[in-house]
């Protein structure tokens, strides 16, 4: 390794350090392509909008349904898969403008995402799907900075203007432990440090010895009672009338 440039020292050790995801999202992918199938069956091509989606991919039926001109793909950062720059607290886009809306793991990060969802339902057309998921059980993840946590129930108050409201389960109890556990781990093991190379250490040893535990989530996530300890929830629901139908605007 001597010699070795620093910046070839830096990629090595991110390819190096990976520490698995402390959640199971049983649901997503499914829920993903049922939003792409409803999408695809109200226009051919679908006008999509995805907010705050970086560099993360979506599923074929999704991509399929937004045809040739694509999903538009908003975010705060920059990344090839970007399309625009710009704010979930004030899209750039007329009202009405899609049939479909979708937001995954992003109202957590902004500081009124209640603006945020009312911002989604005003730029989809009436009867468009709206889609998001949201953390309920996790520990503080800023991105930049982490703000809030959703109730089952609060998440139906936030879409009580819209209709055909599905709030459910897309990480379970078990994902919500791992969470919990690798935490409170990795803060035994760095003294609750706040030592950035003592945190990431005691992270990596944290994250892998406690993945397995939300893999129990195949077992309950689905069960009645999950959602009283899940991880992580999802809403799909059906537009109301854009602004005149936003919680704000009443």
């Amino acid at each position: 390794m001597k010699g070795m440039p620093r910046t070839s020292l830096r990629t090595l050790r991110r390819l190096l350090y990976r520490v698995p995801s402390s959640t199971y999202n049983h649901a997503s992918a499914r829920n993903l392509v049922r939003f792409g199938e409803l999408t695809a069956a109200m226009a051919q091509p679908a006008a999509i909008l995805n907010v705050g989606g970086g560099g993360r991919g979506l599923p074929d039926a999704i991509t399929r349904a937004a045809g040739p001109r694509g999903v538009v793909n908003i975010d705060i950062t920059r990344d090839p898969a970007v399309t625009c720059r710009a704010d979930a607290l004030r899209l750039p886009f007329a009202s009405g403008s899609f049939d479909g809306v979708l937001s995954t793991a992003v109202l957590e990060h902004l500081p009124t995402p209640q603006a945020a969802i009312d911002e989604m339902g005003r730029v989809a057309r009436p009867g468009a799907l709206l889609y998001i998921e949201v953390p309920f059980l996790q520990g503080y993840h800023a991105s930049p900075d982490d703000y809030h946590r959703f109730t089952s129930s609060g998440l139906r108050h936030a879409f009580r203007a819209h209709h055909d409201v599905d709030v459910g389960v897309c990480a379970g109890p078990s994902s919500a432990l791992t969470w919990i556990l690798r935490g409170y781990l990795k803060g035994l093991l760095s003294g609750f440090s706040r030592r950035r190379r003592l945190e990431l250490a005691a992270d990596f040893v944290a994250g892998w010895l406690t993945a397995p535990v939300k893999f129990l989530d195949r077992l309950v996530a689905e069960r009645p009672a999950a959602e009283d300890f899940a991880s992580a929830f999802y809403v799909l629901a059906r537009a109301g009338a854009g602004e005149a139908g936003s919680p704000s605007a009443g």
